[in-house]
């Protein structure tokens, strides 16, 4: 029964990505798309219609999300093996497949806010499905950054109702107020700063949700809201605030993933870090190249994050990277499998990653833009080489000898699964690149100089965290300062997205009740009232007790005199 589940739900997503890869192939082929409609119900004038939009990017990413789903669900049966619940955690998932196509198809903001919606309050279950005090302040944290984006999304359907539709693409007015409220909902969703601390957070969830939820379908509905806005919309002033943002998530991200020894954190900061360059290059006006590195990006995270589940299983629920030694020894294949998902990461030549992520470099650099972004994005790429070479570092780090007793490699059920994922990690750029791309994405003019700026930022770092990684000296030094501090806690990040705006309203909270409700308030009407009330109770029940007791006294007293005269007369 339990194996029959976990085959029936992939066999269900097998069949749903290749129908839309059908779909996928038909479009671009014959470039064209298709648009449905079905009126529910009309009221005086007024109409409910459901609405289906089919084009090659909705079909694309539907093909994205029902792959990684299956392989997944397959994953799910080795994961969540000793598992006693796992008909609901199946259901809970398809309720989030369901909702990401939901949002995907739908060009229409209300039904487009239920799967919004619907991603929210799944991703939070999921999130809290551990059951203990750590899953649960995760999932309050997410589920209320998620809220913020959800408000948005309200206001924006208030305000698109004053043109007479919910539909996107017939929008005519270019609104300035709509799309701030847009971009904000997107920020929240796709985790930029200053909403970022929730998605590393959320990896308190089961490893098969982090490889889908937190990799490739959740955190990228923003950018895919903000790719499907675009044609409607357009404002360079807030485009630039989306600039600053994404690229200091970017950077941060990058930086901390660079001082985590939790597994799990490093590969959610490594999708934070590539959610801002999505953002970013969202924000030059490229949304088809952003949708492309969405794509390819969803390939090999959801990889990643399978080969660290594999680990984790492996050192016994543990997520420490220093745990991780001899990985590549006792286990070749799993070793393998990282590797390539890591390197098509990192953007290694002719992998998927190498597709998408050298041409958004290259159109960056192409760009007339601020030197100030082209040096963070440099940096950006640098920083995941370096954390990537860290991991795989430590992975294959024979010097932990604890460590290798008991590590296996995958079974050859996991092979099988996790080689479709691998396939795709590897070819998928390839192919999509002639399929989807315009062709000026893909012709620059390039200075000498820029032609090696990528790769020499890329060797840089490689460099310098080898030679890190090599040092033992700066990781005996255990003295915490705050520069330090702030590189493990993300330069303070969650303190500033989850306390700093907080703490001053829980302070004047506080004060008002311990002044008010538990103060003066509370004397003179609670414990004033119980006072009073609980005199009175006692006297009343004193007055009960005391004529009972003297009607008792009484009766005894006459029942003797009676009994006496009785014993009297009887004897004369």
């Amino acid at each position: 029964m339990k194996e029959s589940i976990y085959f029936i739900y992939m066999m269900m997503m097998f069949s749903m990505s290749f129908i839309s890869l059908l779909l996928f192939m038909n479009f671009v082929i014959h470039n064209k798309s298709l648009f449905m409609e079905w009126e529910l119900f009309s009221y005086n004038g007024a109409s409910i219609i459901f609405l289906i939009m089919l084009d090659w990017m909705s079909s694309l990413f539907v093909f994205t999300v029902g792959l990684i789903s299956a392989v997944i669900c397959g994953y799910s049966k080795y994961y969540m093996k000793d598992d006693k619940f796992y008909t609901r955690f199946m259901m809970i998932l398809l309720l989030f497949v369901c909702s990401m196509i939901l949002l995907i198809l739908s060009p229409n903001m209300i039904s487009l806010l239920l799967g919004w919606d619907g991603l929210g309050l799944s991703s939070y279950i999921l999130v809290i499905y551990y059951q203990n005090e750590y899953s649960c302040n995760s999932g309050m944290l997410t589920i209320l950054s998620n809220r913020m984006g959800d408000a948005m999304i309200l206001i924006c359907i208030c305000l698109m109702f004053c043109n007479n539709s919910w539909n996107y693409m017939l929008e005519s007015t270019t609104s300035k107020m709509l799309l701030i409220l847009l971009v904000l909902a997107a920020m929240t969703k796709s985790a930029q700063i200053p909403f970022s601390a929730w998605l590393p957070a959320a990896m308190a969830a089961p490893t098969p949700v982090s490889a889908l939820v937190h990799s490739s379908t959740l955190v990228t509905a923003g950018v895919y809201l903000l790719i499907r806005f675009h044609s409607c919309f357009y404002d360079s002033s807030i485009y630039i605030f989306l600039m600053i943002s994404s690229s200091l998530t970017m950077l941060l991200s990058g930086w901390m993933a660079n001082f985590e020894m939790d597994m799990k954190k490093i590969i959610a900061l490594s999708t934070l870090s590539q959610l801002g360059i999505m953002m970013m290059i969202m924000s030059l006006n490229l949304p088809e190249l952003a949708f492309f590195h969405l794509i390819t990006h969803a390939m090999f995270k959801s990889t990643i994050f399978m080969c660290a589940g594999i680990m984790i299983h492996n050192m016994m629920g543990s997520q420490d990277l220093r745990l991780t030694g001899n990985f590549f020894v006792s286990g070749p294949f799993l070793g393998l499998f990282f590797a390539i998902s890591n390197m098509s990461l990192c953007g290694f030549p002719y992998l998927a990653g190498f597709f998408s992520k050298d041409l958004l470099l290259e159109n960056i650099l192409s760009y007339n833009m601020n030197i100030f972004f082209q040096f963070s994005s440099m940096i950006g790429v640098g920083l995941t080489v370096s954390y990537s070479l860290r991991v795989i570092y430590y992975m294959s780090n024979k010097s932990i000898k604890s460590s290798s007793s008991g590590l296996t490699d995958m079974s050859l059920y996991l092979m099988k699964i996790m080689t479709i994922m691998i396939f795709m990690s590897v070819s998928s750029g390839f192919f999509f690149t002639w399929m989807t791309l315009p062709m000026q994405l893909s012709f620059m003019n390039l200075t000498n100089f820029s032609k090696y700026y990528i790769m020499s930022f890329m060797l840089l770092f490689f460099v310098m965290g080898y030679m890190y990684l090599k040092n033992t000296n700066f990781n005996l030094n255990l003295k915490m300062n705050l520069y330090k501090k702030g590189s493990h806690l993300m330069m303070f990040l969650p303190w500033v997205s989850a306390q700093l705006f907080s703490i001053k309203f829980l302070n004047e909270g506080y004060i008002l009740s311990k002044n008010t409700d538990s103060g003066w308030l509370e004397y003179f009407l609670g414990m004033h009232l119980f006072k009073n009330f609980n005199l009175l109770n006692y006297k009343f029940i004193f007055s009960q007790v005391s004529s009972f007791l003297k009607i008792i006294l009484v009766s005894m007293f006459l029942s003797i005199i009676v009994f006496v005269n009785f014993m009297y007369l009887s004897s004369s």
